[in-house]
């Protein structure tokens, strides 16, 4: 999918803010999923437009829907005028996976996204979901071992000690899920690089993250691909989809993200920690997900207390 540059801040919060009522007002005349702040897509392509996008479940042609089952190709509220667009929303998935990749909690396994140091030391930061352990209770503290390459072996990394699910509160600033948790490091050459690991910036405004361009680093092997690098474009923000809210709506280029993706950190250009991958559109066989969603790398860093290093 080809790149475009985002629209203006202040073009965002205009829309933003008088999204809810435009959400009404599509919502009382077709059936929708939800919708996100996006950018408008035509053609396979994106524009520097932007808009609000609808999700359903399945794209009619216009032709067979009656006008007031059509999403409007615009829409009016006083003298502002929004561009509309509409996407199939996918089943999303949690990206973990059952074979080796770089953390395991006993049943599954993730990537680490990065080192997290606070007052009471320094963790590891994933994916709540790769942390719950065997039991699947995420109170109950959960041995995590990594992979060690140059010892082709597992090696015991510590402990999971906090873990946060939340499906977003839907308030103003408050969109995203939470899915991160934090383990202890009881092994020396983690704890060494957790203490020596650049403290990373962080994106703190989620909406000036629409229309840029995301890099990160794959633990796998994609089928097809022997590079590591994953790419994506920020396609949307603030998306609500079937009762979940999630802050960043990524396309992915190929090879697309996969089982064991979930944790992997989103940076930006310039290497400003964005967002922290946690699931992917469910697709058959090998091939990678390109549709994916992630949590605000600012939300982990708030609610957890700490600083990132990598």
């Amino acid at each position: 999918m080809s790149r475009a540059k985002g629209p203006s801040t202040e073009r965002i919060s205009a829309v933003a803010s008088i999204r809810k009522e435009l959400d009404d007002r599509v919502g009382s005349r077709t059936e929708i999923l939800g919708s996100m702040l996006g950018i408008k897509i035509r053609g396979g392509k994106l524009t520097r437009q932007l808009a609000i996008t609808y999700f359903v479940r399945e794209k009619i042609p216009k032709s067979e829907l009656s006008p007031r089952k059509r999403v409007p190709m615009t829409l009016r509220m006083g003298n502002q005028i929004v561009t509309t667009d509409v996407v199939e929303w996918p089943r999303m998935i949690e990206q973990y996976t059952a074979t080796p990749t770089i953390i395991s909690d006993g049943k599954t396994q993730g990537t680490l996204s990065c080192f997290a140091s606070s007052d009471a030391g320094v963790f590891g930061i994933s994916c709540a979901h790769c942390l719950v352990g065997a039991d699947g209770r995420p109170a109950t503290p959960t041995e995590v071992a990594y992979f060690a390459d140059n010892q082709q072996r597992w090696v015991e990394a510590g402990e999971s000690v906090y873990l946060a699910y939340s499906a977003g509160a839907g308030l103003a600033g408050n969109y995203g899920y939470l899915d991160c948790g934090l383990f202890s490091l009881h092994d020396a050459s983690l704890e060494a690089r957790a203490n020596s690991g650049q403290v990373l910036s962080v994106v703190s405004n989620t909406r000036s993250l629409l229309g840029s361009n995301l890099v990160a680093v794959s633990a796998l092997n994609a089928p097809g691909s022997t590079n590591h690098w994953r790419e994506a474009v920020v396609v949307g923000v603030e998306a609500d989809a079937m009762g979940e809210r999630c802050d960043l709506v990524l396309a992915v280029e190929f090879p697309g993200t996969f089982h064991g993706d979930s944790g992997m950190l989103w940076l930006t250009q310039d290497g400003k920690a964005a967002a922290i991958h946690a699931r992917g559109e469910e697709r058959p066989g090998l091939q990678g997900s390109r549709l994916t969603t992630a949590m605000s790398a600012a939300r982990v860093v708030d609610h957890l207390a700490i600083q990132m290093r990598i």
